[in-house]
């Protein structure tokens, strides 16, 4: 006979090291590390082993601090915002809608009209009473498939875009325009409807707030207060202008005399110039004074 091949090598867990064992059970749960410690003597030993259960404290309280930091409050968890926590209250409030909500879906179920009513009513048709609820339910279906097929062949018999073109229907820059320019110029138009609406609602705000305001004050020109206020304010108002005016007034006759000195010490310049014979070029006046008399003179010949 043949001599038989030799048995291949078999390794077991307990041929492994002791530290490797130990760092294998560090990651089981308390319930995985008894079932396995009833195994055998080997594993009930590392079970035991003050080494692991030292490491396992010291993973289990750097995870408890890091749960502890990234834990959520206890005001996002509570109602309104999260129904996880939940007081008795909370519960008792919630049991009583529960049960408001049964009453009245109850109640509006006694008022709901029979399908004799509705017949009669001609909200139904007069054969649906004898008929049952599934020839009903398919015949719907029937219908909404019918529907769903004509809506196909109406969406398949119509015009493609460069149809439409050819039969200049639609401009040709409707095939050149890209898709991503046309979905821009969507989200535009309605970024701008959006601020429309957003400005509406801005001013019927506003008018609302006018309104309310003249209610005011409606409500305060009855009382004796506002208006012996209104009274003080318009004859301040009035003072107030009146010394403005008078102040420019004054101001302005004071700057009409200034000005009006100033031109006659000028003209009296200019004639003691004149008189002594000191000034060589004539007055803008004078000439001006010479060519009406000319002009004048010219009139006169010509009629």
């Amino acid at each position: 006979m043949a001599a038989m091949a030799p048995a291949a090598n078999t390794y077991s867990m307990t041929d492994l090291p002791d530290e490797v064992l130990l760092h294998i059970l560090a990651y089981l749960a308390v319930d995985d590390l008894l079932q396995c410690s009833r195994t055998c003597y080997l594993l009930r030993y590392l079970s035991a082993d003050p080494v692991l259960h030292h490491s396992r404290l010291l993973w289990a309280s750097a995870n408890l601090q890091l749960a502890l930091s990234r834990r959520r409050t206890k005001a996002s968890i509570s109602p309104p915002c999260a129904w996880i926590l939940l007081s008795k209250t909370n519960v008792l409030s919630r049991s009583i809608s529960k049960s408001l909500i049964r009453i009245r879906l109850c109640h509006s179920l006694e008022r709901r009209p029979s399908t004799k009513d509705l017949v009669a009513r001609a909200i139904l048709p007069a054969y649906l009473p004898h008929v049952s609820p599934l020839i009903v339910q398919s015949q719907q279906a029937i219908h909404k498939h019918r529907l769903k097929d004509g809506l196909c062949r109406k969406l398949e018999r119509r015009p493609s875009l460069n149809s439409l073109v050819s039969m200049n229907i639609l401009p040709e820059e409707c095939i050149k325009i890209s898709p991503g320019l046309v979905d821009a110029r969507r989200r535009v138009i309605k970024e701008s409807l959006k601020d429309g609406l957003r400005a509406w609602v801005e001013t019927r705000g506003l008018k609302a707030q006018q309104r309310r305001a003249l209610e005011l004050d409606d409500t305060e020109r009855k009382t004796v207060k506002a208006l012996v206020r209104r009274l003080t304010a318009r004859k301040l108002a009035e003072e107030l202008e009146t010394q403005a005016d008078a102040n420019s007034m004054e101001k302005k006759r004071a700057q009409a005399r200034w000005g009006q000195a100033l031109e006659k010490q000028r003209l009296r310049d200019q004639r003691r110039a004149f008189s002594q014979g000191t000034c060589t070029h004539p007055t803008r006046a004078h000439v001006s004074g010479l060519k009406r008399f000319w002009e004048g003179v010219i009139r006169a010949t010509s009629a």
